[in-house]
């Protein structure tokens, strides 16, 4: 339930709705960007990237869960504002505890998206 509002936050753009599935000291570290900690500096990533694209949409071809640990295999949409449409493949791993996103680690290569 936590992993399907986090990528429903991530389809309507709802930066504020996608930092609260974050726990407060939570770590978030996405391609080849700067990990970032906490709901502070992961609003501010999100403030950065979401302008960028009319939206991002995420097709989720397979999960695991092992403990605390949810891995999910997926390919991401990127809906540029010039009108095309960028799909790269992603790993993610993502720790949930008590509710709430504890660590995300995506990894993919999201440079096509902003050539």
């Amino acid at each position: 339930e936590t992993i399907e509002r986090l990528f429903d936050a991530v389809h309507r753009n709802d930066v504020e709705a996608y930092v609260q599935c974050f726990a407060e000291d939570a770590e978030y570290k996405v391609a080849n960007f700067p990990a970032v900690r906490g709901h502070k500096d992961i609003q501010a990533f999100g403030a950065r990237i979401t302008p960028m694209f009319e939206r991002v949409l995420h097709d989720v071809k397979s999960t695991w869960q092992v403990g605390d640990i949810c891995v999910s295999e997926l390919d991401i949409a990127y809906h540029r504002k010039d009108g095309k449409v960028v799909k790269v493949p992603c790993l993610d791993f993502i720790r949930v505890e008590n509710g709430k996103v504890k660590s995300l680690h995506a990894y993919l290569d999201a440079s096509p998206a902003f050539a």
